[in-house]
């Protein structure tokens, strides 16, 4: 059975529920779902087959609801893994998945039943040597053949996953029912400022592989089938970090952006829902802006930590409403644009062109890394060397942006200078130290500093305050506000030379670190 009483603490309290239900990208572990989360560890603790499993690494929730005949203050949780467990993907203690793609004699094993075979056939063909590399070891036919065999393959691949996605029917609080596919296109042409090129290619490119897999969809549609009250949800990591990617063991972590964030926005509506204060925030931080420097063709701004600086997919608020009301401003029609960005939660400089020559120009030097950048950052620990140079492949994760991750195969190439400053102990009562350090990029990929500073590869120190590659994961709540000012993100974007756009005069602007 996978609904579970919730024990009351060791001193016989409970605590009350949340007010709203948690806003799955951004939260603070309620401590019902952290108790909750604790009874999920115990058992799985008891279960010495899996350990090998979840020692590699795999994601872990909890949702905490109501019964509708219990008494007051007696609440109940489920439990559930992403993707499979032990190989399997409905085990008693956990909820079971939304479509059970494992059925022996479903449509989706008889056709992986098929793929594979083809798989084995192309294999079988290619034996006699690399056809890319030595086309000639095959005669005109066999190439056909093999070809006319990889067609099929990717063919029979992508109908089934199409297929697939028509299977999974997820539920939301309203009783609506709705397919992984049509819930997509339904947040695209909602989202999307040209869904049409969305719905094209929906099929076959824009819904990720495991969606409805993980463990929020799971939990939710299984409260919904069972007439459950959801009062709060959380996600944890168990076991290593993906070499790939940066996760902490036994850390909470918001539901994946682009496998869960369209099946969410469906599957939640009907609840009262926490609001994602960000957007809030983010206006309050638009007065927040300096304005270090500005003649007729540039502007230097002191971006403040947690602004985009241009809008994200879902057109959050950034610096380009702020450059909307200096143009309104201007004596005569501006189009003031940044010429370069800075990650939302990096406070310092940031270049701005007052029209289009400008713009043309400053990214130019860009492109041709005529402009240095210095950054200043306090690292959670101590790296191993005072100085050197970082060199690690970066791309953005396609399952859950805006993580980034090393990949040495197809990652863009980008490199990090760095000095370290001093180290100082992070307070009187630890041994725990913090490293001031000074980082000169080359690249300037996203994430770039951030991930060179916490991947294994890397310094293998993350950056202090960092939400996504941290060891420590802050999430926050209005109830919380505060949190979000500290501890922020320390890095800052300390220094920048370039040359004029106009009159090619070199350009110093410096911005004091705050921390």
């Amino acid at each position: 059975m996978p609904l579970h009483p919730l024990l009351p603490s060791a001193d016989g309290e409970r605590c009350l529920p949340p007010r709203q239900f948690t806003n799955p990208f951004c939260y603070e572990p309620h401590p019902l779902c952290v108790a909750a989360a604790n009874e999920v560890k115990a058992y799985l603790q008891q279960h010495e087959e899996w350990a090998d499993e979840i020692a590699g690494g795999k994601m872990f929730g909890v949702l905490v609801v109501e019964q509708p005949d219990a008494d007051e203050g007696q609440y109940a949780y489920l439990a559930a893994f992403s993707g499979l467990l032990d190989g399997q993907n409905n085990l008693p203690f956990f909820v079971p998945p939304v479509y059970d793609l494992l059925a022996p004699d479903g449509h989706f094993q008889q056709e992986q039943a098929c793929i594979s075979a083809l798989n084995a056939q192309i294999r079988d063909m290619e034996d006699r040597g690399d056809m890319d590399s030595t086309p000639f070891a095959y005669t005109r036919r066999e190439r056909r053949s093999i070809s006319a065999l990889k067609d099929e393959r990717r063919n029979r691949s992508i109908a089934l996953q199409a297929w697939l996605f028509d299977q999974y029917v997820c539920l939301n609080a309203r009783g609506e029912r709705k397919t992984v596919t049509q819930i997509f296109l339904d947040y695209y042409r909602e989202k999307m400022l040209h869904p049409e090129h969305f719905e094209e290619n929906a099929r076959r490119h824009h819904i990720p592989s495991g969606t409805g897999e993980c463990c929020a969809p799971k939990l939710l549609q299984y409260a919904y089938q069972h007439g459950l009250r959801p009062l709060c949800m959380a996600e944890w990591w168990m076991g290593a970090s993906p070499k790939e990617e940066v996760r902490y063991s036994g850390h909470f972590y918001p539901s994946c952006s682009k496998k869960c964030r369209p099946l969410l926005h469906f599957m939640l509506q009907g609840m009262d829902v926490e609001e994602s204060f960000l957007e809030r925030h983010n206006r309050e931080l638009l007065s927040n802006i300096a304005v270090l420097y500005e003649d007729d063709d540039l502007m230097v701004i002191n971006k403040p930590a947690g602004l985009l600086s241009v809008p994200g997919r879902d057109a959050q608020v950034s610096v380009i409403d702020w450059l909307h009301e200096r143009e309104a401003e201007a004596d005569h029609a501006a189009r003031y644009a940044p010429a370069h960005r800075l990650d939302q939660d990096t406070s310092g400089i940031l270049l701005i062109a007052k029209h289009a020559d400008a713009l043309r120009n400053l990214q130019e030097q860009f492109i041709r890394h005529k402009v240095k950048k210095q950054y200043t950052a306090l690292l959670d620990g101590q790296p191993t060397l005072t100085s050197g140079t970082i060199d690690l492949p970066l791309r953005k994760d396609p399952n859950d942006s805006p993580r980034q991750m090393v990949d040495y195969e197809r990652g863009k190439a980008s490199r990090t200078r760095y000095e370290v400053v001093d180290v100082q102990r992070a307070s009187a009562d630890t041994d725990a130290v913090v490293t001031r350090i000074s980082f000169f990029p080359e690249t300037g990929r996203t994430h770039q500093l951030r991930m060179h500073a916490a991947h294994a590869d890397g310094l293998a120190c993350p950056i202090v305050g960092d939400k996504l590659y941290g060891r420590q994961q802050p999430f926050f709540s209005p109830s919380n506000y505060q949190s979000l000012l500290l501890p922020r993100l320390m890095l800052h974007a300390t220094s920048i030379r370039f040359y004029h756009p106009v009159s090619g005069e070199p350009m110093h602007i410096d911005c004091p670190c705050p921390f």
